[in-house]
């Protein structure tokens, strides 16, 4: 047990970044650990507040296993939430209807009642009473998601072992998500996101027939998903299930809502085929005027896509930040971000992405720096700033008055006097008269001459030989003067050879797995055992040592051998691990998504790094192939 709402002094705790924190009062620190952030990540990071969330949120957890709802509540807690736990199922379905609750995690392998017959219970309870967001935990993906109740009953999945970073951050974004509903009009909005009946699913996530036809795996927009909902099957998606083959846009859609793929984690990688023709380079294929006989192109499309998935490293596969979604999406595409104009941006510009502009731009600049991109010059704007558009209208005006009311006049010149101006200021009636000596100019060449033309304003009357040039905002309405109107270039950008790289191996290929430990993928047993190691050693000064296993060969095995080999050959080679280590009960031998991890007890780094050479030397000798695998080793000192 984890012992209560605040994590004792010295064990590891679940944050947003790994960083010491004081504890009240001084005295010695408490080490805190979560999710490790990319270079990019960590220099956004700089200017973000202390805090996690806006406002401390109400959350229910239904979960059976001690050790998972204490480090639920603990980790949330931290996080500035309040907690309410539930042990079984009617337990769980009681809290919810006598509180009202922002989130609920409900285990969908509950006693007395499973996570999703709560998750049914209460919505057909609901009566357009205001519902938390249900978000389902379980390690039983595929039985949930073919479970004789509707999943869609819940509005996310985690899969278990936890991502323990992963947990906080989707509760507050879950959270954001029912306020927004809340604030919609009507009180369907505010009973919550109801789940579509079979009828109203089965008809927006209807295809035209030709596409039915061809055998692929179609997520529908906005049957199976819109920017607050996922259907089971696009739950299922984000898992990284490679049999989903696109997303289908059926219904006109916002670009700024079909965004939501990003936040998704894998669904930004499938290629968008627009059936509306409104979304322009936004989508992969503008498929509005393809018909059964001209179906190649979705074909070729999904093959391309296919294959470069099959490559990219689950480091980018499951990344939650947009650079490196941005570095995935373009390896997978196989095409750079292209910039176009675009009159309905308030930049002018679009990407060849569902994203907006200056996201997308923010970003590629930071992975320029980075040497994962590479700019190529596309255009140079004038900015307004005020509100910062690009959307701007050059206008000839007046020097004086900034009036855009001008006319183009002949102007004289009286030879006697000298004096020139507008034809206008001359002409009375028929007959020319000087303004100046008020002679009458009777012979053009002998009185005076047309030598040009002037300016004149018709708001002010000011005349000059040149009009002077300024810039009107069409988004805010403010005026520029031409010298003092900024630029702003924009440009395109492809991969380096260190991006492709970067794809195709993850974080390893930075160097990152060597010097960084990535906690977002610390199994939920790691994490428990990593309190327990860190308050024995700040307590009793007993040596630990974290081993943080991951496999240099991993993509040229997968690429030669399919993924299934590589598959087997690492489990056999944990296996030989787990067994060399099998003398020390203590030991703890634990898979991960991309890396494996071993935790040593009453051993530091030092000592531990030639023993396990050794071991990993061993654990080889009986794998078929050569999994490159390489190790980092790291002490209580390196969490500090």
């Amino acid at each position: 047990m984890l012992g209560g709402l605040q994590a004792p002094d010295g064990e590891f705790c679940a944050s947003s970044a790994m960083r010491r924190v004081p504890r009240r009062g001084g005295g010695t620190p408490k080490l805190c650990f979560g999710r490790a952030m990319s270079p990019a990540a960590a220099e956004a990071a700089k200017g973000e507040p202390e805090g996690h969330s806006s406002r401390g949120r109400r959350v229910l957890v239904a979960e059976d296993s001690p050790i998972t709802h204490d480090l639920l509540k603990l980790l949330l807690n931290q996080r500035g939430h309040q907690v309410d736990i539930a042990v079984d199922g009617r337990q769980a379905l009681e809290a919810l209807r006598r509180n009202d609750y922002d989130v609920a995690l409900l285990d969908f392998h509950l006693p007395q009642m499973d996570g999703l017959q709560v998750a049914s219970a209460i919505k057909k309870e609901a009566q357009g009473r205001k519902l938390p967001r249900l978000i389902a935990i379980t390690a039983d993906v595929e039985g949930l998601l073919s479970h004789e109740e509707n999943c869609e009953n819940f509005d996310n999945i985690i899969p278990k072992p936890l991502d323990v970073y992963q947990v906080g951050k989707l509760v507050e974004e879950q959270a954001d998500i029912a306020d927004k509903l809340a604030e919609g009009a009507g009180p369907q909005a505010k009973a919550g996101a109801a789940p579509l009946s079979r009828v109203e699913r089965d008809e927006k996530q209807r295809l035209p027939s030709f596409l039915e036809g061809l055998g692929f795996q179609f997520l529908v927009w906005p049957g199976d998903l819109d920017a607050v909902r996922l259907s089971a099957r696009a739950m299922q998606a984000t898992l990284g299930d490679p049999r989903f083959d696109a997303v289908v846009v059926t219904e006109p859609v916002p670009v700024g809502e079909l965004a939501s793929l990003w936040r998704r984690k894998a669904l930004y990688v499938l290629p968008i085929i627009d059936l509306t023709g409104a979304l322009g380079v936004h989508a992969d294929l503008d498929a509005s005027k393809l018909t059964a006989r001209n179906t190649e192109a979705i074909g070729k499309l999904i093959g391309s896509f296919q294959d470069q998935r099959a490559r990219l490293s689950r480091d980018l596969l499951f990344s939650e930040a947009t650079g490196e979604e941005l570095v995935g999406r373009v390896y997978v595409a196989e095409r750079p971000l292209y910039a176009s104009l675009d009159p309905l941006s308030r930049s002018l510009v679009s990407y060849n992405v569902a994203l907006d502009s200056a996201e997308v731009a923010r970003e590629a600049e930071g992975l320029c720096a980075q040497g994962l991109m590479r700019r190529k010059f596309f255009d140079r704007f004038y900015i307004c700033p005020r509100c910062d558009s690009s959307r701007m209208q050059v206008r000839e005006e007046c020097s004086k008055c900034r009036s855009a009311d001008l006319t183009e006049e002949s102007y004289l010149h009286h030879f006697k006097c000298a004096y020139q101006g507008p034809e206008a200021e001359f002409r009375q009636g028929d007959d020319l008269i000087c303004p100046k000596c008020r002679r009458e100019l009777s012979h053009f060449g002998f009185d005076y001459d047309r030598p040009g033309t002037m300016i004149v304003c018709r708001s002010c009357g000011h005349a000059g030989s040149e009009p002077s040039i300024g810039f009107l905002c069409v988004d805010c309405g403010g005026h520029i003067d031409s010298e003092a109107c900024e630029t702003r270039d924009v440009h395109s950008y492809e991969l380096t050879d260190k991006g492709v790289g970067f794809a195709e191996h993850g974080r390893t290929f930075l160097g990152e797995a060597t010097n960084v430990l990535r906690f977002a993928e610390l199994p939920i047993e790691l994490v428990v055992a990593l309190n327990v190691a860190a308050k024995s050693y700040n307590e009793n000064k007993a040596p630990f040592t974290l081993i943080n296993i991951y496999y240099a060969n991993e993509r040229e095995i997968a690429s030669e051998h399919g993924a299934r080999q590589f598959a087997q050959a690492r489990d056999l080679f944990i296996e030989n691990v787990r067994s060399a280590l099998s003398a020390d009960k203590t030991d703890m031998v634990v898979k991960g998504q991309s890396y494996d991890y071993v935790l040593l007890h009453n051993i530091d780094p030092h000592a531990a790094q030639p023993e396990f050479d050794d071991v990993l030397r061993d654990a080889q000798k009986t794998v078929r192939y050569d999994l490159g695998a390489r190790f980092k080793a790291f002490g209580p000192e390196d969490f500090s």
